[in-house]
């Protein structure tokens, strides 16, 4: 049986792509200027916390102002046991107008079980990329993004309201001085734990990570990771390999 979160995946990028052939498509005769771009980087980290773990970051920026975002994490239980743990988010982001900094997306969320998969809808506004302000985000080298997930479905039958709220940033440190081989980036997660007395607690997932670029597209990456969803040793210090392909 398919799965009802697939079948509700498929249909938003099919409204998306009916939406601008409708609304936004220029007549067929007219080339397309747009070049698909983006990156691939690979990540393998040791953690402080006893265990090792391997993450694939994929993006592509495609026309029509579709951009495309996965990340995926293969985990271990200790520094000598096989990858078996598995998280995955699969994202599609749509901006409707292109000069405003506001993206409609959903996203796919996977992880290794059974019955704990989401499905979310939701705006990210890039604030860097936000008219008066974003001149001061390009003279710090920085861009910074928030995703508000409005909405959420698991398990078929259980929806959630607001749920999270996604912080995401990166930004070169001294690139004319490092000649851009320096960079701090990460992303902070605020999720709303939603109590039986109505009260509205708060669990954060953040990862920190420093890289120095040291051959060719190598980088040497440690990164700080806070984690309130593990029932003890919330907080950790990752450090590996970062090896990253652009296109």
């Amino acid at each position: 049986m398919v799965n009802l979160k697939v079948i509700i995946f498929v249909f938003f990028i099919s409204l998306i792509n009916s939406t601008y052939a409708q609304v936004v498509q220029k007549p067929l005769i007219t080339k397309s200027k747009h070049k698909n771009s983006g990156f691939i980087d690979f990540n393998g980290y040791y953690d402080t916390r006893e265990y090792g773990e391997l993450t694939m970051n994929i993006l592509a920026n495609l026309d029509h102002n579709i951009q495309y975002f996965s990340l995926t994490n293969f985990s271990s239980s200790n520094p000598t046991a096989d990858l078996s743990g598995y998280y995955s988010e699969q994202n599609i982001r749509w901006k409707p107008i292109k000069k405003l900094p506001f993206d409609i997306f959903t996203q796919w969320v996977i992880r290794a079980g059974s019955a704990n998969d989401d499905l979310r809808f939701g705006l990210k506004w890039n604030i860097s990329k936000t008219p008066k302000i974003d001149a001061f985000f390009k003279k710090i080298n920085m861009f910074y993004f928030v995703n508000f997930h409005l909405i959420q479905f698991r398990d078929q039958v259980e929806t959630k309201g607001f749920t999270q709220i996604e912080h995401v940033y990166n930004f070169k440190i001294l690139p004319k001085t490092f000649k851009n081989r320096v960079y701090l980036g990460g992303f902070a997660d605020q999720n709303f734990v939603y109590q039986d007395n109505g009260k509205i607690s708060f669990n954060w997932v953040s990862e920190h990570q420093l890289g120095v670029r040291f051959w060719d597209q190598f980088y040497l990456v440690a990164e700080y990771r806070i984690n309130d969803f593990r029932a003890k040793d919330n907080y950790g210090l990752g450090y590996g390999l970062e090896y990253k392909i652009k296109f």
